[in-house]
């Protein structure tokens, strides 16, 4: 197991009676399906199907026990995103009864992630997970088991561990079953401590992005992708009604195609594509351009993502500099 600190992550509250109803005519997933005490990955999008941010949506109270949840959901993104998000968020307020509060200062977080703590019981398994965390007061109900099991991606609830207040979610990330952890942002550190678990550094957590083909954006994707070019099939919808973007995404899934899509590639040799490198065919023709590289010690080998284009995905090899690299 590896702590992964996500202390650059931020935490937006969208309340009101409208809540629900707002946020999934805006986002691409669908919201209105969200069950108390579970999220989704979604994107927020241009009316041109062009991606703004990526982010992962909660029906929760804030992060305090005790709260309601039915008028309550928490965003949480980059960051680096937040501004956007607000602004684009705010400018789609116009009679709704929406309000929007930023909590990045108050809530951090962080998360456990490896093989291992994935186990037959959930989250409660002591096999798996030695902290023997179980619900709080304010996440039991009477004759329910108190030991937390969170079976499906997204699912939280509320614990309290060694005198930590926490909001624990399940998450995959970069592959890997993890748990997410928010505290008080003040307690963040202390919580780390406590967890006693080896801190992945930023060349491990790369490597480890890189070889599960998880698009970051700003580096694989940015403003002017759009979803389905960077795989983001798990944060779209296509059964739900309208929402921003929605008639450009539908009809790539429907009477089109893309035309670059992200692929992995792995390359022979020992060196390492840069950033912006262009991809070529066998015939010498340009085809695509590298986002991120790294030496894996999964594939023993350098890999790299970088987006293809269309015409280009049927192909078996490729070039980048003069290495043959083949698609993953």
């Amino acid at each position: 197991m590896g702590l992964v600190d996500l202390s650059d992550r931020c935490w937006v509250e969208v309340k009101g009676g409208d809540s629900k109803k707002f946020l999934n005519g805006i986002l691409t997933n669908n919201i209105q399906t969200l069950q108390p005490k579970t999220g989704c990955y979604s994107c927020l999008c241009t009316p041109k199907g062009k991606m703004i941010a990526d982010l992962f949506c909660y029906n929760c109270p804030p992060l305090q026990p005790g709260g309601r949840s039915e008028n309550y959901f928490g965003i949480d993104c980059s960051s680096k995103l937040k501004l956007t998000l607000l602004e684009t968020l705010k400018k789609y307020i116009i009679f709704q009864k929406v309000e929007l509060f930023d909590q990045t200062d108050k809530w951090g977080t962080c998360a456990v992630i490896g093989p291992k703590v994935n186990g037959e019981k959930g989250l409660g398994d002591p096999q798996c997970w030695p902290w023997g965390f179980v619900r709080g007061p304010h996440g039991n109900t009477e004759g329910q088991d108190p030991t937390l099991s969170l079976r499906a991606n997204y699912d939280y609830d509320f614990v309290e561990w060694e005198g930590f207040k926490i909001w624990m979610i399940r998450k995959t990330m970069w592959g890997l079953p993890a748990f997410e952890m928010w505290v008080a942002r003040d307690q963040l550190p202390s919580l780390k401590s406590k967890l006693n678990v080896p801190e992945l550094d930023p060349e491990t957590q790369e490597v480890l992005r890189i070889e599960s083909a998880t698009p970051l954006f700003g580096v694989d994707m940015d403003e002017n992708t759009i979803p389905q070019e960077a795989n983001l099939y798990t944060a779209l919808s296509f059964n739900k009604g309208c929402y921003v973007g929605q008639e450009v995404i539908a009809r790539l899934e429907h009477r089109g195609h893309v035309g670059k899509q992200l692929r992995s590639l792995k390359l022979e040799g020992d060196k390492i594509p840069q950033r912006g490198e262009k991809i070529f065919s066998e015939d010498g023709q340009e085809i695509g351009t590298v986002t991120s590289s790294c030496f894996s010690p999964k594939f023993s080998s350098p890999i790299a993502l970088g987006y293809i284009r269309y015409a280009s995905l049927s192909l078996k090899e490729v070039r980048i500099g003069n290495s043959t690299a083949n698609f993953l």
